[in-house]
């Protein structure tokens, strides 16, 4: 029988968040996680703390709160950080228009943001297709993470630092605190916490389904690594992230915006797609995204989505090696309407989903609060 304080199921990045705070509350911790290694959202990812996307208030402080931990942690995990920054491409007037609102308002101090004129955009980016774009916004507040790293690192070094011990391929059939029953045997605790991202029809489903939490789907790609002299720079966004980003909600022109894009993007539109592109330390790039929401994970993948996703990037940028490499499916709990849900379905059990794919972003500020709610 293995006995802990506290055991946590998932170990994604929400997961390892609530092991660090736990630690450092002096519990002592066991992370379970059904894989031989974290395969969930954590690293199906763009690595991305999008600062740049909240809202001002609750969400942006959040994702401050969050950052300061992920500056503490990487150097001493040994992984990948670094303030690459994000450029909002404009290619229609009425994306500029929402741009130009934006930069007018209390929020772009906020968010270190400020306008790029069209002849100015290639020190930001080179690799952009500067003669499609009317202008744009660049954000300093966005923050690269490797995300292929991280994890297996920041588990190694909680294993270290905290003495945090891992259970991976390791199945959870049944939770009822104090037991925890498993694959590898079972175990006590006096509270466990589900960090399982969309896998929650194995535990708990009924108590997750009156909630109304759904699975998001999501394509992705990665190119082979681009020449050594090629750099993308910041992350790169187009119109289609302005109407799907809290930090754009109150400018007045979303409304054209979105009024356009209804007439010349449905299709993207009807897939959920808005396209990011980011630059891995290998030099490869990430190439997403679509949204797909169902009671289950989906699992098909359609070739119509990623020619979409494809055709939307090569307009945003020129890649020196557009071959893709790599191609996947990610994942996440979704909720509509809520950016995070923290709920007990049983006596000693915490339940906690970040809503809404950003998991990396507001993960240690989401898992700061549980814990300081459960040793208090």
């Amino acid at each position: 029988m293995k006995q802990f304080d506290l055991v946590i199921v998932g170990a994604g990045i929400i997961g390892l968040a609530h092991a660090f705070h736990a630690s450092q509350a002096g519990l002592n911790v066991a992370v379970i996680d059904r894989s031989p290694n974290a395969l969930g959202a954590s690293v199906r990812n763009f690595g991305m703390l999008a600062l740049n996307a909240q809202a001002p208030g609750s969400q942006l402080s959040s994702a401050h709160k969050s950052l300061r931990y992920w500056q503490e942690i990487a150097p001493q995990a040994g992984f990948e950080l670094r303030q690459s920054g994000c450029i909002f491409v404009a290619r229609a007037p009425e994306e500029m228009a929402v741009l130009q609102e934006f930069a007018q308002s209390a929020k772009m101090a906020a968010h270190g943001a400020h306008l790029v004129a069209s002849e100015d955009l290639g020190r930001y980016c080179p690799a952009l297709n500067a003669d499609r774009a009317v202008g744009a916004l660049f954000s300093a507040e966005t923050w690269k993470v490797d995300q292929r790293q991280a994890n297996a690192k920041m588990a190694a070094w909680l294993r270290q630092k905290y003495d945090v011990s891992f259970y991976f391929s390791t199945e959870v059939q049944e939770v009822s605190p104090p037991h925890i029953s498993t694959s590898a045997g079972n175990f006590t605790a006096n509270h466990v916490v589900l960090c399982g991202g969309d896998e929650f029809a194995s535990l708990f489903p009924d108590a997750f389904a009156a909630n109304g939490v759904k699975s998001c789907q999501l394509q992705m790609m990665r190119t082979h690594p681009q020449p050594k002299e090629w750099r993308l720079q910041p992350f790169v966004m187009g119109g289609l992230s302005m109407s799907r980003y809290g930090a754009f909600s109150s400018c007045p022109s979303l409304k054209d915006l979105l009024t356009m894009q209804a007439q010349r993007f449905q299709p993207y539109i009807d897939h959920g797609i808005h396209v990011i592109i980011a630059q891995e330390s290998d030099g490869s790039i990430t190439i997403g995204d679509s949204h797909a929401y169902g009671d289950g994970r989906i699992l098909a993948r359609s070739s119509e989505v990623d020619a979409l996703i494809l055709a939307e990037a090569a307009d945003l940028v020129h890649l020196a090696e557009p071959q893709i490499a790599e191609r996947w499916l990610g994942h996440y709990a979704y909720l509509p309407n809520a950016t995070s849900l923290v709920f007990s379905p049983a006596d000693g059990v915490t339940a906690v989903n970040q809503t809404t794919g950003q998991g990396m972003t507001h993960g240690f500020s989401i898992a700061q609060d549980v814990i300081a709610d459960m040793v208090r």
